[in-house]
């Protein structure tokens, strides 16, 4: 058994090599109505052949851009036309490398092609990429921060984000990407399938392949290839074919994944199950195989990875408690991609929770303590909430994938995320509270005094409940009058929006301000009082000469200076197990010693 096994190996070596030694034909030796040969896979991994015929060129699609139009026939290609999943298969003519199928035509009666020329592809062999300089395409916008926790619409955030990835559309299109997903089941594939379209790719419903074992052969022209975007519990894999391997260089696609320069991806061995036939975009049913290498540039003219490399992921493990109190774990790597992982966090956690609960209509969503991104040397990046309502699960999954995005794309540093780790607990019932009204035991009262707050609370479709909390007036309290403002996060935020204005300085201290944010949770008192002070860089100066707080506020004095007309004095908070709505305010006079 282990001679055949080596001898295997050897065949696919020689193989490798006696192609890799394939000369090319040049783009302007193509000729209109030269025939040759493809190769890529119909079924398992046996390679197999189809016929090309040339039907004419496109010169400068783009720059230092070119593409060859050609019609294919044979196999099942006769029925199924051109197949999402046979991009990058490697086309011939008289023994010399002409190119990769990359492009194709929606509703083509015939399987036309549009092939990448392969001296377009071979430049890509002479990068090495360095995913490190890898960025998103639009920087974070850091104004609202305080307001993420309730108010930013995350899944119309992360489609926008999608829609950067693709770009434009036109004609011919890139032959599209199967996209096989495993563990998410038929509710969560179909919750997520909409997303997964928009950036071009066609899922389908796959098994884990490489976690099963399950060897990989070695990788040649016309081999079926994966990309993990996510591996583990889920996966998400997009599946196409081999053009050339060299060495330990393996090009593919003849088109671009998304575009996105350099990147840090696994490369692994693939498995056609099924073929797909349809009118629109036929497709091969694939599952990947073991990891071989990892993936380093992604451009316009196919993808560049390297054998035997290893990429770069970060973990995450969700722990996630159902309606019906059962508990399931899950663990899994996402790409470590600065676009990339936020997208696939925010996909990959909406379709685990629509595998076990409802895709709509209202629910309570709780991230627990213990949610959190960690950090290598920095402080734990903290996730814990509570969501309710009709958008409690985009809010709950969204809101660790857009952190993460603040994170991973901010102006300072690159961060070095160690892992996510977020328990989540789903509740089908809508747990909210309402803030009726507010007394105190006094009204007026002297710096260092003690006043006792009680809070009526109306949860939905249950019996009003009363909190009370003491809070202490602060000795250096000036005589007046402060207000005193009761409500949750979403209220208190938007009374305090100038301070949301306030930039951070740099990432520890953008890390600090999230780990600040204020809980839905949670009622908030907080009392406010007429100030003369700004905020400076982030940091409050109260209590101003007016002289002094002229000259600061004063244009192009010194950047980052806002000016503050009330002050918080006092905060207090009273834990609850509600999505706290609604507020109250009354005032109290503080009198001189």
């Amino acid at each position: 058994m282990k001679n055949a096994t080596i001898a295997c190996l050897l065949v696919g070596l020689a193989a490798t090599v006696a192609f890799a030694e394939v000369p090319t034909l040049p783009f302007d030796q193509v000729e209109r109505g030269m025939r040759g040969q493809g190769r890529t896979v119909f079924s398992g991994t046996e390679i197999s052949t189809f016929e090309v015929e040339i039907l004419g060129k496109l010169p400068d699609i783009g720059p230092d851009q070119n593409l060859i139009l050609a019609r294919c026939s044979g196999g099942p290609l006769e029925h199924t036309g051109v197949l999402a999943g046979m991009s990058g298969s490697p086309v011939t003519i008289d023994g010399k490398l002409v190119g990769a199928v990359a492009y194709a035509w929606g509703f083509s009666k015939d399987a036309i092609a549009g092939i990448t020329p392969i001296a377009e592809m071979l430049r890509l062999t002479g990068l090495d990429g360095d995913a490190t300089r890898g960025a998103a395409a639009v920087r974070p916008d850091l104004s609202q921060l305080g307001r993420i926790t309730a108010t930013v619409d995350f899944g119309a955030f992360f489609e926008r984000q999608l829609e950067s990835l693709v770009g434009g559309s036109g004609a011919p299109a890139p032959v599209a990407l199967p996209l096989s997903v495993a563990g998410f089941g038929v509710g969560g594939l179909a919750r997520v399938a909409p997303t997964l379209e928009r950036a071009g790719m066609i899922p389908m419903q796959s098994g884990r392949g490489g976690a099963a074992g399950a060897p990989a052969p070695p990788l040649e022209p016309g081999s079926a290839v994966g990309l993990q975007l996510v591996r583990g519990d889920v996966e998400l894999t997009a599946t196409g074919t081999v053009t050339w391997v060299e060495q330990d260089g393996v090009l593919a696609f003849g088109h671009p994944l998304f575009g996105l320069g350099s990147v840090d991806l696994p490369l692994t061995a693939a498995e056609v199950q099924a073929l797909l036939p349809s009118l629109n975009q036929s497709a091969r049913i694939a599952t990947s195989l073991e990891q071989v290498g990892a993936l380093r540039e992604d451009r316009a003219t196919g993808v560049f990875g390297r054998l035997g490399a290893e990429p770069s992921l970060i973990p995450v493990r969700l722990q996630m408690t159902t309606a019906r109190g059962d508990e399931h774990t899950y663990s899994f790597d996402v790409a470590d991609d600065p676009q990339l992982a936020p997208l696939l966090l925010y996909v990959t956690l909406n379709g685990v929770l629509a595998s076990k609960e409802r895709a709509s209509g209202n629910a309570t969503v709780r991230l627990r303590p213990g949610s959190v991104i960690k950090m290598h040397d920095r402080d734990d990046v903290e996730l814990d909430n509570l969501f309710a309502g009709p958008q409690a699960s985009m809010y709950g999954t969204g809101l660790p994938a857009y952190v993460l995005y603040l994170l991973m794309n901010n102006s300072w540093d690159r961060p070095e995320i160690a892992g996510i780790n977020l328990m989540l607990d789903y509740d089908d019932t809508t747990r909210t509270g309402r803030v009726r009204r507010i007394a105190l035991d006094r009204y007026r009262a002297r710096p260092g005094d003690t006043v006792a707050a009680t809070i009526a609370l109306s949860p939905y479709r249950g019996p009003d409940q009363f909190l009370t909390q003491s809070f202490r007036i602060p000795d250096e309290t000036r005589p007046g009058t402060l207000e005193i403002l009761i409500g949750g996060a979403v209220r208190i935020n938007r009374s305090e929006e100038q301070e949301e204005r306030v930039m951070p300085r740099d990432l520890g201290h953008l890390i600090r301000l999230i780990n600040r944010l204020r809980r839905n949770d949670r009622v908030y008192i907080v009392a406010t009082r007429e100030d003369s002070g700004v905020l400076l860089q982030g940091q409050r100066l109260p209590n101003l000469p007016p002289s002094v707080n002229r000259v600061l506020s004063r244009p192009k004095s010194r950047g980052n200076v806002l000016g503050v007309s009330r002050r918080a004095v006092v905060e207090e908070t009273i834990p609850t197990d509600f999505s706290i709505e609604g507020w109250a305010s009354v005032q109290l006079e503080v009198e001189p010693r």
